[in-house]
């Protein structure tokens, strides 16, 4: 039996269990019976136990039998530490977000922040590398607090400019903030989570886009109700076994670290900070990373794909501080010339070079052209551009 039967099956019989009244550990004990091969116990518990909740959310258990629904959750949680595996840490995408991690992506107000944050979600959804680095496939779950309208034409854009099928990503949105605080809400979010995961499986990442939307009047500032927020994010990492984003705002005053209490950084595996670099770029750098190596700092570019924008990685502008004025234009009119092609696509010199010539101060075509054929040279000499079949990509030291 595959892993997607086996899930299906476990369902109905995890419901069949629950309706009949067995407690939570007789129910530990029947699963263990359905453990698939190559799995351990404990992997099956940990894929049972969302079920087993959802079942319960749902009243499949019998109404008098109070002992069945609050009976705590039997789990080990004292290891020796001589017998703790040593492991890597495990990526979402590679160096960049861990499994079953809390991360925190943050910036100030218009920077960006749910630009980055659809990135990473579709990159997921899709199994499409996130600009180099791989990505683990799975289902993406985003509590929007705004943008309802804007998002599904952002996620379009992204598939357009990424070569991508929109029917395809297991990526799903809410019409509206999840409230986070109250158990009734809470558990028919989980409900419908729950549902759409028997055909995609359980999420890989869960976004909650911004923290602000979802703090229901509480004070951002109060390490107690920012700790019961980071609570509840908590409770869904465990049940789902995967990694929760926190979209949140920086300070007025300091634009470099999370609004409110310093309780919410503190409780993050990895914090990513967004900055705006003029009208058209985005910086992306990671402030945190508690398990692993910060990865290096990204650049990208808004570029115009119908019906929304999308970004697209450029050369750092540290880098780009160090070319030529020639170099500069030449790379400045690949951007350009780029606008709404998908990022896999590359140019043709005769699709290239009338943006160069465009805006070169040279006193003819001839000059003009020959001083785009020096900066095209250079830049592929660089690492910054590369040629295959006459046609031009970014090259590795771009991306």
């Amino acid at each position: 039996m595959d892993g997607q039967n086996w899930h299906l099956n476990m369902l109905k019989l995890v419901g069949s269990w629950v309706a009949k009244g067995n407690t939570d550990r007789e129910i530990r004990i029947l699963a263990e019976n359905h453990t698939l091969p190559g799995y351990t116990v404990e992997q099956t518990w940990l894929d049972v136990q969302p079920m087993i909740a959802g079942a319960r959310r749902k009243n499949f258990a019998p109404a008098n039998n109070n002992e069945a629904r609050d009976e705590p959750v039997p789990r080990k949680i004292l290891t020796l530490i001589s017998d703790v595996e040593l492991k890597e840490p495990e990526y979402l995408i590679d160096d960049v977000i861990e499994e079953k991690s809390l991360i925190g992506l943050i910036g100030p107000s218009g920077s960006g922040k749910t630009f980055v944050a659809l990135d990473i979600a579709l990159s997921l959804a899709t199994g499409k590398d996130y600009h180099g680095f791989g990505a683990s496939k799975g289902l993406v779950i985003m509590s929007a607090g705004e943008g309802h309208l804007g998002i599904p034409r952002r996620a379009e854009a992204w598939c357009k400019h990424n070569g991508s099928n929109l029917h395809a990503a297991s990526f799903a949105i809410t019409d509206r903030a999840v409230d986070l605080f109250n158990e009734a809400p809470l558990n028919a979010f989980c409900n419908e989570v729950e549902e759409i995961a028997k055909t995609r499986g359980n999420p890989k990442l869960i976004i909650i886009d911004t923290v602000a939307r979802h703090m229901a009047g509480k004070d951002e500032n109060s390490a107690k109700e920012m700790g019961e927020l980071v609570q509840t994010a908590d409770k869904l990492m465990h049940d789902y076994q995967c990694a929760v984003m926190l979209v949140h705002h920086t300070g007025h005053s300091n634009q470099d670290r999370a609004r409110g209490s310093t309780a919410f950084r503190g409780a993050l595996n990895t914090e990513i900070l967004v900055k705006s670099l003029g009208d058209n770029d985005i910086i992306v750098s990671c402030d945190k990373q508690k398990d692993g190596p910060e990865f290096d700092t990204m650049q990208f570019l808004k570029v115009s794909v119908d019906p929304s924008i999308a970004l697209q990685q450029v050369v750092m502008s540290a880098t780009k501080n160090n070319l030529t004025d020639s170099q500069t234009l030449a790379m400045d009119a690949f951007y350009e010339a780029t606008k709404g092609n998908v990022a896999s696509a590359g140019l043709a010199l005769d699709e290239w070079r009338p943006f160069f010539n465009e805006r070169h101060t040279g006193d003819n075509t001839n000059s003009k052209n020959r001083a785009f054929s020096r900066a095209r040279k250079d830049l592929v000499k660089r690492g910054l551009l590369k040629c295959s079949d006459d046609i031009y990509r970014l090259g590795d030291k771009a991306t």
